[in-house]
């Protein structure tokens, strides 16, 4: 089956995904997840991008990062093969890990921005991991609600300054999350997560950086 291009400008906010094969689990404990989670900071030095919102569940991960394409695949692509070879080094594995490349969604900043990065960080609620988001430990929730410094999240800006009173407000919408599950809901299925005029422009910055089929992965620099 041929590959789904890409939507891309030169510097976006996408949503990063990826699960274990056949669903498989890809942290086993938490050395695992402490593992992950250095990879990913160490990826995102070297391709020089922030990472607002994430979350580690037991057989996937979320990450919604703001990164030039070129840089996107080799933080991902670097991120998967790193991450999979530890894996199959420490737990005397081999073969195929992911389930397929990783997949990424461009994200409109605004409501959409915030809902997605919200999304996110209520999986392990909706898996009944953990009563409210900001309790699960390998999620940004708790640095937003909390404060917590977690050595990966960079607060996202296109949320304003958060105070006291926006740590409130912020938990208070993790917990009701109705709204944000609608907007994902809007955007199934869609190659993007926004709005139509947010596409269209998206469409029309299509071929000024076409990354040609079966390139390498970028080298990321700081």
């Amino acid at each position: 089956m041929p590959r789904t291009a890409r939507i891309f400008q030169r510097a976006l906010c996408y949503h990063v995904m990826n699960r274990g094969v056949n669903r498989q689990r890809i942290f086993q404990d938490d050395a695992d997840r402490r593992y992950f989670t250095q990879t990913v900071a160490d990826y995102k030095a070297l391709c020089g991008a922030r990472i607002y919102h994430w979350c580690w569940m037991d057989n996937h991960y979320h990450v919604l990062i703001e990164v030039v394409y070129e840089n996107l695949r080799g933080f991902a692509g670097g991120l998967q093969q790193a991450f999979a070879q530890y894996h199959h080094a420490r737990h005397h594995g081999s073969g195929v890990f992911w389930q397929g490349r990783f997949k990424s969604r461009p994200v409109e900043i605004g409501s959409y921005l915030a809902s997605c990065g919200r999304y996110i960080e209520r999986n392990p609620v909706r898996a009944g991991l953990a009563v409210h988001a900001w309790d699960y430990h390998w999620s940004s929730a708790s640095s937003y609600v909390n404060g917590v410094e977690d050595g990966l999240t960079d607060e996202n800006p296109y949320l304003g300054a958060f105070e006291e009173a926006d740590r409130r407000a912020y938990a208070q919408a993790l917990i009701s999350g109705e709204s944000d599950a609608a907007v994902i809901r809007q955007v199934e299925g869609e190659r993007v997560i926004g709005s139509r005029a947010f596409a269209e422009t998206l469409k029309m910055e299509r071929g000024r950086h076409r990354v040609k089929r079966g390139r390498p992965y970028v080298k990321c620099v700081n």
